[in-house]
């Protein structure tokens, strides 16, 4: 999905000065700091790395809007811990907290000098575990994994529902917008219509609802979606197995109220996602 982002992104111009905003998809002094480096021990709340990173993706006197796009999967790779640790376990645990990223570090440490927006990419749960069946001693602990992971990714986006915009503060002025939003990966599916027309439309629908979110002044992009690749994989039961597949909705239904996360705003279609 972020090339699509990206796209959106450079769709936009500024309409005060008419310049085009200034986009980058991983940045990497960015990702040094969220992410670790080895050249660099220092935690990604430290002031003076926080104050460094602004500087180099963002320098003020470019007199341009910067968009730095960053985005990762939650857990992201291979070779976790997590063996033999209950659900709530792996929520709470140092190693899930700060895998790939600690996201309240993240967003307490950054978020008082620029607008942080978070898109949730929901992706449907058996689909998600039937992608790495061979992860985490297979579908059964990879699907434990996941639900520790979603888990705690529920508990910062409640706690998080809304954000105050940095410049609304630099202006004296309060008020508060949505800190994230969410978009369901299958509800841009052609596979989910009955014609192509109506998929377009699902996707338009998706990306005037993201640029208002964002903030950004344009809000059609029709090529947007050039980059959009559909999975033309069997079904997660026909590779999975029935006897596996009933294991795992056990694990969906425990899930219930938790994920996906919902908030009253994200009311389109296209946002009501099925786990």
């Amino acid at each position: 999905f972020m090339p699509v982002i990206k796209s959106l992104a450079e769709h936009q111009v500024d309409p005060v000065t008419g310049t085009p905003y200034h986009v980058v998809k991983g940045h990497d002094v960015l990702r040094a700091t969220i992410f670790g480096s080895k050249q660099s021990s220092l935690p990604l709340n430290d002031p003076q790395l926080v104050q460094s990173t602004l500087d180099q993706i963002c320098p003020y006197e470019s007199g341009k809007k910067h968009v730095i796009l960053e985005g990762n999967s939650f857990p992201s790779g291979r070779g976790r811990a997590f063996s033999g640790m209950t659900t709530e376990e792996i929520a709470t645990s140092e190693v899930a907290l700060n895998h790939p990223t600690n996201l309240y570090q993240f967003y307490d440490a950054f978020s008082p000098y620029v607008d942080i927006k978070f898109i949730v990419l929901h992706r449907p749960y058996l689909d998600t575990i039937a992608s790495k069946m061979d992860w985490d001693e297979g579908p059964e602990g990879h699907s434990h994994v996941i639900s520790g992971f979603l888990l705690l990714l529920s508990r910062f986006l409640m706690g998080h529902l809304y954000g105050a915009a940095p410049d609304a503060a630099v202006a004296g002025g309060g008020g508060s917008a949505p800190l994230w939003t969410i978009v369901c990966a299958d509800k841009l599916s052609s596979k989910e219509y009955d014609t192509q027309q109506q998929a377009v439309a699902a996707q338009e629908h998706v990306l005037s609802y993201l640029a208002n979110f964002l903030g950004w002044p344009q809000q059609s992009c029709p090529k947007c979606f050039n980059g959009w690749h559909e999975s033309d994989k069997t079904s997660p039961e026909e590779r999975m197995g029935e006897k596996t597949t009933k294991i795992l909705m056990d694990k969906v239904n425990a899930l219930e109220g938790i994920w996906p996360p919902r908030r009253r705003e994200d009311d389109l279609p296209e946002q009501q996602c099925r786990m």
